[in-house]
Order: C-alpha cells, then sequence, then structure tokens
C-alpha cells in the first residue's frame, strides 16, 4: 500500500469533486492518499490483515457509492474513517468469535512510548506480545477504537473526536482508560514509559 502524507485541502476537494463527476482514476488518487489510514485502523481493531483487507474493500466500496452525500465542509478523512469505524464494529459483532492471527505488536509500543520487553529472549518477547494483544482485544469497543486512531493512525484527540462524534474530553477519557487497562495487563513485564 502507498500512502500520500498530506493532501491539500484544495486538492482534496477537487478530487473529490472529479470522483463525483465518475472519474475513475479520481478514485484510485484519493485511494492511495487513505488506504493506509483505514488499514490501520481495521488492523487495530481486528489484528488480522485479511479482515483489515476486507475492511479497506467494503470502506472504498460505501465512500464510491454514497460520495454524493459528503458535504465538502467537513472534513474528508473524519468522513472516511467513521465509515471504517462502523464498518468494523458491524463486522467485530459478526465474527467476534473468530481467531486472530499473531501480530508484530513492537512498532506499535515504540509508537504508544514505551519500550519492548527488556530480554532478548524469543518466549518473553512472543509472551508479550500474546499478553499485549488480548489486551487490546479485551477492550471495550470505543476504548479500542481511540487507541487505535491515536496509535496507529496518529489522530489528535480532537479528530477521534470528531471521527466517533464524541467531545475531547470523552476521547482523551477512553484513550486514558483504554492505556491504563493495557498498562495493568503488562504490569508483570519489564516496560517503562
Amino acid at each position: 500500500m502507498t500512502e500520500v502524507t498530506h493532501v491539500d485541502n484544495l486538492a482534496e476537494r477537487q478530487l473529490i469533486l472529479k470522483i463525483k463527476e465518475g472519474d475513475q482514476q479520481a478514485f484510485h488518487e484519493l485511494i492511495l492518499l487513505f488506504e493506509k489510514k483505514v488499514f490501520r485502523l481495521a488492523w487495530g481493531f481486528f489484528q488480522d490483515r485479511d479482515e483489515a483487507m476486507e475492511i479497506v474493500q467494503e470502506t472504498f466500496l460505501k465512500v464510491y457509492e454514497k460520495i454524493d452525500r459528503y458535504d465538502e465542509r467537513s472534513s474528508f478523512q473524519n468522513w472516511l474513517l467513521r465509515i471504517s469505524k462502523n464498518l468494523c464494529i458491524d463486522a467485530y459483532r459478526k465474527f467476534k468469535h473468530r481467531k486472530t492471527h499473531q501480530q508484530d505488536v513492537f512498532e506499535l509500543v515504540e509508537k504508544w512510548g514505551q519500550t519492548a520487553v527488556k530480554s532478548e529472549d524469543r518466549v518473553d518477547r512472543d509472551s508479550f506480545e500474546q499478553s499485549l494483544k488480548e489486551g487490546i482485544a479485551g477492550l471495550s469497543n470505543r476504548q479500542r477504537l481511540v487507541f487505535v486512531m491515536k496509535h496507529y493512525n496518529l489522530l489528535k484527540y480532537q479528530e477521534i473526536a470528531q471521527v466517533l462524534k464524541i467531545s475531547v474530553g470523552t476521547a482523551k477519557s477512553l484513550h486514558h482508560r483504554a492505556s491504563k487497562s493495557l498498562q495493568k495487563k503488562l504490569a508483570h513485564y519489564e516496560v517503562s514509559e
């Protein structure tokens, strides 16, 4: 997947106008701009590459079907991530009994501002990864969404609040509770903030 890191608002609006006019190349460009953010959100939610890719495809299909309903006065990214979030929740409800694949979470831990297990022992690392994966899976849907948006998509609290239609204070509170829950789950490992 390719990701363009910065999108000029004017260029983004022009791209969306082209899509509304039926320009397939413009839609392809839009996918390239945002697919990685949608993937990160879905990956963090399911911790399964296949499930995440399915959400990416469904998200862009919905965007294509509903692009005429998008209001250019609001953030396109927030609108897109709200669609993706809703699809994640729906899929999670349907398939929550499925097992997820093992994921390499040390990159997430580094972004979270912690160091990985100090031991180089593979057993310790595997155990740590499994504990973190279980900790993330054990969060409430809202806590998991906020945590994933904050650490996978690197969104600010205000952006998270807009996507989830909650207050900034609620976003901060949900993130704090998710972090505390994960810290408690991982307390027996040598991690530091």
